[in-house]
């Protein structure tokens, strides 16, 4: 049995999204996704993480038009490392989320303001919690 590679993210694109034509023909779109963890530093400056998104094929084709600098999306994907070489010859890696499945979240997160924020800081998270998170994602696809 294979092992399980999911992410699901809500968060808002920090810039227009990049079109790439490949050599093969299939369209991607690279984006940068902006998630806010649920808290705030002690400053209340607002604590948030970027990520690289890679989208593929048809579903590039259904939304590279469709988001902006600042689209709010949920996105499912899975977690790839990627290795390449520089231009100075020095092999670098990058983690990248190749999205399986987009949805554009016209008013925000409708649901997550009732999760237990409490809950969801901690280092490890209840079956409930888990529960609460999932029906949240649910309630959004």
């Amino acid at each position: 049995m294979a092992d399980y590679n999911f992410v699901v993210l809500t968060g808002r694109a920090t810039k227009e999204p990049a079109l790439r034509h490949k050599a093969s023909g299939q369209l991607k779109v690279e984006l940068s996704l902006e998630v806010e963890r649920p808290f705030r530093r002690v400053t209340g400056e607002a604590v948030s993480d970027l990520f690289l998104v890679d989208v593929w094929g048809d579903l590039a084709y259904r939304f590279a038009d469709r988001i902006h600098a600042g689209t709010t999306v949920l996105l499912i994907g899975t977690l790839n490392k990627e290795s390449f070489v520089t231009r100075h010859g020095h092999k670098e890696h990058l983690t990248v989320i190749k999205a399986k499945y987009i949805r554009i979240l016209e008013n925000g997160v409708a649901s997550l303001p009732s999760l237990d924020w409490e809950s969801i800081k901690l280092d490890s998270w209840s079956d409930e919690v888990i529960a609460d998170y999932l029906e949240a994602v649910e309630n959004n696809i």
